[in-house]
């Protein structure tokens, strides 16, 4: 018998796949939401499609909104996202360290590792997972009526759950824990 392709616990974010693939540990995002997280969340996303035309809006200069959206997942808000040290270590494990850039000209060796990284534990199972965390963090900006950022917020998820692209959050995730890897080194 196949096994599911993922499983109904973790549909709705927190638990031990969280930990294993964030760096959630002791926050809010360690444990499954309850009823009325999701009632947050499902009442944060209709409060959204109240906003289609300034997504549109943001949207129609897509280099615009992945710069504004890797800017937004530099916040504190998602530190406990960024990727675990496990996850990192399997990076490392299989490209090696990163290359270091001193010069533009060199800038690009970083991404194509960068991008590299990302495909290598960016399974289907895990995008998903990692976008449903991502859409816990959207009631904190429908409530405060951060809509640019809350619409990021919704697209990435989006983006995120499917395909094979390599998102704005999910670049930024990798890169934060690649940095907090290195910084733990220390």
């Amino acid at each position: 018998m196949r096994r599911p392709i993922i499983y109904k616990s973790h549909l709705a974010g927190g638990g031990e796949l969280a930990l294993r693939l964030t760096r959630c540990a002791d926050t809010w995002l360690a444990t499954p939401p309850d009823a009325e997280e999701q009632a947050r969340i499902s009442a944060a996303a209709q409060l959204l499609t109240e906003q289609r035309s300034l997504s549109h809006e943001m949207h129609r200069d897509e280099e615009a909104f992945n710069t504004f959206s890797l800017e937004l997942f530099r916040e504190a808000t998602f530190a406990p996202l960024h990727l675990s040290a496990a996850l990192v270590g399997k990076i490392i494990a299989k490209y090696g360290e990163p290359p270091i850039v001193e010069a533009e000209a060199e800038a690009a060796s970083f991404s194509d590792y960068l991008r590299h990284a990302v495909h290598s534990i960016a399974t289907p199972n895990n995008r998903r997972f990692l976008a449903v965390q991502l859409r816990r963090t959207l009631p904190i900006y429908t409530q405060a009526a951060r809509w640019r950022e809350a619409i990021a917020i919704d697209s990435n998820a989006f983006r995120t759950s499917l395909g094979h692209e390599v998102t704005p959050f999910l670049a930024q995730m990798t890169l934060a824990g690649l940095a907090d890897y290195y910084a733990a080194e220390e």
